[in-house]
């Protein structure tokens, strides 16, 4: 069961500093870490045209964009190679686009998640090599291929390297590396590949001029740019903020036949038809992340490109049924994880041979969601292990690879995200050093899930105007979730199990206050699993929550959607 914690309430010399704000306001924006009116200011003016941030302050992108131009004049055979997920294919066709409108049609090469992994490898450089690419550009990947980039440059093939990925100690040789975290600026650090991408060409449209494109070519792009940052689970303050609500702006009216098509088997609700960054996360990055994971990532960057209806349906269609077979490989992966691992272990890690490269890291992040601690599940190559790891915030696993990494072949990622080769022979010594690793650094306290609560309300604050200030927060995701809420001493006047399966959770709840007319609010809990205690019509809770608007039939009526239930004053809240 999760502990329940409000978040720090702001002081009242910081709530002088947010005076023009409403109190709820102002303890979001203390939690975002926004403690003066200039700083909010800034967090809620998302013009594009004038707080974009100049993607010159971007370290490596002026020599960048000499050579890019340069090549186009010469007409040079350019090599784009990019990742297998949404990110990477995103960001290849944010660059292929570019190229494309300069008359160019450059050799795309996107890596075979299972046969070659992550990143540049030998034998894709030889193949570049042979196909005559003088100048290749990276995207959302690189950053930690030295060998593969050194033999790139003794054969006079010029590298644009473009990554987000935390860089090693020594860097790749380079022609030009654009990576945030080589930048001092911090506004941009958190872009994701298909982010430090669009900067790239966004510095190289204004160098050529706007023009020499089609009208609003740069925002057309933008698009891409909103479900590679989704997708990619990057923060969303500062500079991604404003690309995610343009890019969701685009998104609504996007004309690529390939995300059209995509966007009708996603099967967004009818009854909201505006897409969100949950609709970005939830429904359109994990099709587009199945064309890697069960196949080849070819065939979602083939359809993104397409331009045809008849074909782009057809490319669409393809990947609607990986998808449907990675949900089911999925499923049958994380029960078996279930089955054979104990979770008493601060650590968990598991792995198999009948399991594919492309599903582990999945399993890793349901596994860590549900058991509150980092996980690493594997696919076992017979002479290797490949594996995926995801963590909790309090272990920064991406360090404590690190730590070992003498025992890896090869290794990359975040703080609560990464991927790993280590070999059969070394595989024992890594498991155990991870694990005493994670027995030292992660306490007994940090195993125990928390939710952290924004806002503790009174039943008369609850209403539209409350839901408009939250629309101004917009949009969420990570470091800036939406908003959850807390509510006590609620009555239970119905309750019920609803959905196909009795899978979730709804209720009807009330509070009579003094000189108040009695008031009623419908709650939803999708996907319920907290099965004790049972609840029943007359129980008085306390309840956490998200706010919405539930449109149906045209009507618009306030919601709450659960996300947690006690009974009343169990001593839940810290």
């Amino acid at each position: 069961m999760k502990n329940w914690k409000l978040k720090p309430q702001p002081s009242l010399a910081i709530r002088k500093k947010l005076a023009s704000y409403s109190k709820f306001i102002q303890t979001i924006l203390y939690n975002r870490g926004i403690s003066g009116h200039k700083q909010a200011q800034k967090f809620f003016d998302l013009d594009y045209d004038n707080n974009s941030y100049d993607p010159f302050k971007l370290s490596g992108i002026k020599p960048a964009v000499k050579t890019i131009i340069d090549a186009i004049k010469k007409k040079k055979k350019i090599g784009i190679y990019g990742d297998y997920d949404a990110d990477g294919v995103t960001a290849s066709t944010i660059v292929n686009q570019y190229f494309l409108a300069n008359g160019l049609k450059p050799i795309i090469y996107i890596p075979d998640r299972v046969k070659e992994g992550y990143g540049l490898n030998m034998k894709s450089v030889q193949y570049l090599k042979k196909k005559g690419v003088e100048l290749l550009i990276t995207v959302d990947t690189g950053i930690r291929n030295l060998a593969e980039i050194s033999y790139l440059k003794k054969n006079n093939i010029k590298v644009i390297l473009t990554d987000h990925h935390s860089p090693p100690k020594k860097l790749p040789p380079a022609h030009a590396i654009i990576n945030p975290h080589l930048s001092n600026q911090n506004v941009l650090k958190e872009l994701s590949g298909a982010g430090v991408a669009f900067k790239l060409i966004q510095a190289l449209i204004r160098t050529q001029g706007d023009s020499n494109f089609s009208p609003g070519f740069e925002k057309w792009l933008l698009d891409l740019v909103v479900i590679g940052t989704v997708a990619d689970l990057v923060p969303l303050i500062n500079e991604n903020r404003i690309l995610v609500k343009y890019g969701l702006i685009v998104l609504n009216k996007t004309r690529r036949a390939g995300i059209k098509q995509l966007l009708e088997l996603a099967k967004l609700d009818e009854y909201s038809p505006i897409i969100n960054t949950q609709d970005v996360g939830y429904k359109i990055a994990p099709r587009i992340n199945a064309a890697g994971r069960m196949d080849h990532a070819n065939h979602a960057f083939a359809l993104l490109n397409e331009a045809r209806t008849k074909q782009a349906k057809k490319f669409a269609l393809e990947l609607e049924k990986r998808n449907q077979k990675r949900q089911q490989v999925t499923t049958k992966i994380f029960n078996a994880v279930e089955k054979i691992q104990p979770q008493d272990q601060k650590i968990i890690i598991a792995g198999s041979k009948d399991w594919p490269l492309g599903i582990v890291g999945l399993v890793a992040g349901k596994i860590c969601d549900k058991y509150h601690r980092p996980a690493l599940i594997y696919s076992d190559e017979g002479a290797q292990i490949r594996g995926s790891a995801r963590s909790i915030e309090q272990f920064n696993i991406i360090k404590a690879l690190d730590q070992v990494g003498e025992l890896l072949k090869e290794h990359g990622g975040h703080s609560q995200a990464a991927g790993f080769t280590v070999t059969k022979a070394n595989f024992p010594k890594f498991q155990k050093a991870i694990a005493e690793i994670a027995q030292k650094k992660i306490l007994a306290k940090h195993l125990i899930p928390e939710l952290k609560i924004d806002y503790k309300l009174n039943f008369q604050e609850i209403n539209r105007q409350l839901v408009d200030e939250l629309k101004a927060l917009e949009p969420f995701g990570m470091d800036n979730p939406e908003p959850i809420f807390l509510l006590k001493n609620m009555t239970i006047k119905s309750v019920s199990m609803v959905g196909n399966g009795n899978k979730h959770l709804k209720l009807s709840v009330c509070k009579q206050e003094p000189n108040s007319p009695l008031k009623f609010f419908q709650c939803i809990c999708f996907n319920f699993q907290n099965t004790e205690p049972k609840f029943k019509t007359g129980d008085s809770v306390d309840i956490v929550f998200n706010l919405y608007i539930n449109s149906f039939n045209g009507q618009k009526n306030l919601e709450l959607k659960l996300i947690d239930i006690k009974p009343a004053n169990c001593k839940n809240v810290s």
